[in-house]
């Protein structure tokens, strides 16, 4: 499904929409977000398009692997060439059905879009983005702190959000937990599980960004046949 909403975006629209690992543990890459491709983010088996920060990411992965342990990370999507107007005000607001669509992935643990929490740290000068009109006649933003969506509605720039995902449950380690019937005891977790879903997290993130973006593009068109 997430394919076929990718294939309607771009034939219709002409949008792009690109994953990728942006952080493992305290590993963060180093990505542009204007330019990344899927040619870059499926060159490594992390699907991360820094190659640099990639290689240190697989060691650390092949480290917890060793020690039975997992880690968790973020996964950051772009989506570009998004036309104006999609979303609404108040009830269907775009980025609250993104958050609501990325969320339900399994060990997804938290949303951000745009400047998300480190908005916090900002004065509201500092955090708008001023308006501009580019050399075709556009109205745009100098910065894109909001991350494309600006009152519930796509502003015609990039759409930027991440998504946090914890470090695997089921690992190899000893720990404590209780019985059914209630008696303490020790888990150590046997057979194969991942000790990183990131990689894993990326096609699913995107799927459901394409889900979301072209639901409200149909929307859109049987509202005000826009385009």
């Amino acid at each position: 499904a997430g394919a076929i909403a990718k294939k309607i975006l771009q034939q219709v629209a002409g949008v792009e929409i690109v994953a990728y690992v942006k952080r493992i543990k305290d590993l963060e890459a180093v990505v542009d977000s204007d330019t990344v491709t899927l040619e870059q983010v499926e060159s490594n088996i992390v699907r991360c398009p820094d190659s640099e920060c990639a290689e240190r990411m697989i060691d650390l992965i092949d480290r917890a692997r060793r020690d039975k342990d997992s880690l968790g990370g973020v996964v950051e999507c772009v989506a570009r060439n998004l036309p104006k107007g999609l979303g609404e005000p108040v009830f269907d607001k775009l980025e609250a059905d993104l958050a609501k669509a990325v969320m339900s992935l399994p060990a997804t643990k938290g949303f951000e879009i745009g400047s998300g929490f480190a908005g916090t740290t900002m004065t509201g000068s500092e955090h708008n983005d001023e308006f501009y009109i580019d050399e075709k006649g556009e109205t745009r933003t100098i910065t894109n702190r909001s991350g494309g969506i600006q009152g519930g509605i796509s502003n015609g720039e990039n759409i930027i959000i991440r998504t946090a995902f914890k470090p695997t449950a089921t690992i190899g380690k000893e720990q404590l937990t209780v019985t059914k019937t209630g008696e303490e005891t020790v888990l150590a977790a046997k057979g194969r599980h991942d000790p990183c879903v990131l990689p894993r997290a990326v096609p699913m993130v995107e799927a459901m960004v394409a889900l979301v973006l072209c639901d409200h593009l149909l929307r859109h068109h049987a509202q005000c046949k826009l385009i």
